[in-house]
């Protein structure tokens, strides 16, 4: 029998894990997003009016950033805000749908061929050939009027990104850029390591407007996400009593999150989510040093909200081995 104690327990997770999701849901305009998608729109209206003149290549944008960044976050609403603006001024001669996927890991061009058709509701079956599924590909984006292809996490590009598999990829994603009738911009997102696929390729470096991703700085960036701390914890109906302006809290925060902001942003939605469980009002940094244990599983000497010390915490490459360790497939357990 059900006792009245787990259900209560249920409801109250219930309750807190669909708060933390709508908070989640909750988007900041910084300055890298605005630059951002001033490039996205840049690339999709010059590609409009040079198709208007029978010009076909194309240009593209690269984010480069760590993971955490919120690279995703940021071309997911780059694109969305595109599409939206496109469809409300009588939309565009030459289509505005952007097509996003992620890029699965040591892809071959085919593989990713196959999921950017998937998501155009056009599921590739059986063995086929690269030519066949890259013209494939041309076709389905000119019957679908899509605008630009957004591949995201291509660093993994390539099977086992040797130096041949990196350039026939490139080149055969670069040529989308320039076949007529029907070209496309081509919109990429990826860790650091992604430079060198990038790179790689002279023509297409030169066709793509890079950005990268700096990390945070106290003095620059420190007021603007000091806002967004406040305004989560505040749209989760608690207090912080002054902790988030406390002089040393931001240093500590930066450094805890790797000088990232979507981290910054998920560590503070965890932090409010152990407020919440505590049935506390008040949020304070024993949330936050909960939150950065949930996430890293390190010992108190490596948790930069309870160490002295936290100066000294190579905070960066925990965070990139936490990453690591997400995309590992988990191991099937089997009962002997």
């Amino acid at each position: 029998m059900i006792s009245q104690d787990s259900l209560d327990a249920m409801a109250a997770i219930t309750a807190g894990e669909n708060e933390k999701a709508d908070l989640s849901r909750t988007f900041f305009k910084t300055e890298t997003y605005r630059s951002v998608r001033d490039e996205v729109f840049r690339v999709l209206e010059a590609r409009e009016a040079r198709l208007k003149r029978g010009k076909f290549e194309q240009k593209g944008v690269a984010l480069i950033g760590p993971a955490g960044s919120g690279k995703s976050e940021i071309l997911a609403k780059a694109i969305g805000e595109y599409e939206q603006i496109a469809m409300a001024t009588g939309g565009r001669k030459f289509g505005h749908k952007i097509v996003s996927v992620i890029v699965p890991g040591q892809a071959s061009i085919s593989d990713t061929c196959r999921i950017i058709l998937k998501e155009l509701d056009y599921p590739t079956e059986g063995a086929r050939t690269e030519d066949y599924l890259i013209g494939c590909l041309a076709t389905q984006l000119e019957h679908r009027r899509v605008a630009a292809v957004h591949l995201d996490e291509v660093q993994d590009a390539g099977r086992y990104s040797t130096e041949k598999t990196m350039s026939s990829f490139a080149k055969r994603f670069r040529n989308l850029m320039q076949k007529p009738p029907w070209p496309v911009c081509l919109i990429l997102s990826s860790t650091p390591e992604g430079r060198e696929f990038i790179n790689h390729d002279f023509t297409l470096t030169r066709r793509l407007r890079s950005i990268e991703i700096l990390p945070l700085a106290v003095n620059s960036d420190g007021p603007a996400l000091r806002a967004a701390l406040g305004k989560l914890i505040a749209d989760a109906g608690l207090s912080h009593e002054g902790l988030i302006d406390v002089p040393d809290f931001m240093p500590m925060f930066l450094h805890a999150v790797a000088y990232r902001f979507g981290l910054a942003i998920e560590l503070t939605i965890e932090a409010i989510g152990e407020a919440k469980f505590d049935g506390e009002a008040v949020i304070n940094l024993d949330h936050f040093a909960a939150a950065y244990y949930g996430r890293m599983g390190c010992d108190e000497d490596l948790n930069p909200f309870i160490s002295e010390h936290w100066r000294g915490i190579d905070t960066t490459r925990a965070v990139d081995r936490w990453v690591e360790e997400q995309k590992k497939p988990r191991k099937r357990v089997t009962q002997k």
